[in-house]
């Protein structure tokens, strides 16, 4: 199973969007696919809107609960919603999941890459139970998303690409924007994307 691991620059900047247009592809190609979001707050009755879109997305269809083992009702920082998080217990949620007979497996990360799991880990920590997984970082295009793309993209260290999500259209020198984004960043850009496009 190939495993790939969606972060982001900040919150609010199409991560799930993206997950969901890579299903869509994969599928179309005729992999079997599932999607996991290990962590979601801003729940409703337990379930999180962006999960299960990728739980509908998934060529595979898993119980909702193994797609998003940890649910939180604030729309808050996990840190903040749950006192008892671990990395530990979200790496022991997906053993399951990913014993799932599937080609590729896309598991989106909640907030940025520093995202605080408890006062010690953050998501980032969660990368390194991996032994083989690429990272793909999406990086929300509006006013100050370079700073924010290079600050992630150090933090990271290593990715396998990144994504350009046009989150503001209005944005001035989308493209010169993108162009700068090619120049610091010496992975490719794997896809850009119109954040209203079907």
């Amino acid at each position: 199973m190939r495993i790939y691991f969606i972060t982001g620059t900040d919150t609010n900047i199409g991560k799930t969007y993206v997950t969901v247009k890579l299903l869509k592809k994969f599928n179309q190609q005729g992999f079997k696919t599932i999607a996991l979001k290990p962590v979601a707050t801003g729940c409703i009755d337990g379930y999180n809107e962006d999960a299960l879109l990728l739980q509908k997305h998934s060529s595979v269809k898993l119980d909702y609960h193994l797609v998003n083992p940890f649910a939180f009702t604030p729309a808050i920082s996990p840190n903040i919603a749950s006192n008892n998080l671990s990395i530990e217990k979200i790496w022991q949620a997906l053993q399951e999941p990913l014993k799932t007979k599937a080609d590729i497996c896309i598991i989106e990360g909640i907030g940025g890459w520093f995202a605080p799991i408890n006062d010690t880990e953050t998501m980032a920590d969660l990368i390194t139970k991996f032994g083989n997984i690429e990272i793909i970082l999406v990086i929300g295009i509006r006013l100050g998303c370079l700073n924010h793309a290079l600050l992630s993209y150090k933090a990271i260290k290593s990715i396998s690409g990144w994504i350009a999500n046009i989150i503001d259209p209005n944005m001035e020198a989308i493209d010169k924007n993108i162009e700068t984004l090619r120049t610091h960043i010496k992975e490719p850009c794997l896809e850009i994307f119109n954040y209203d496009s079907n």
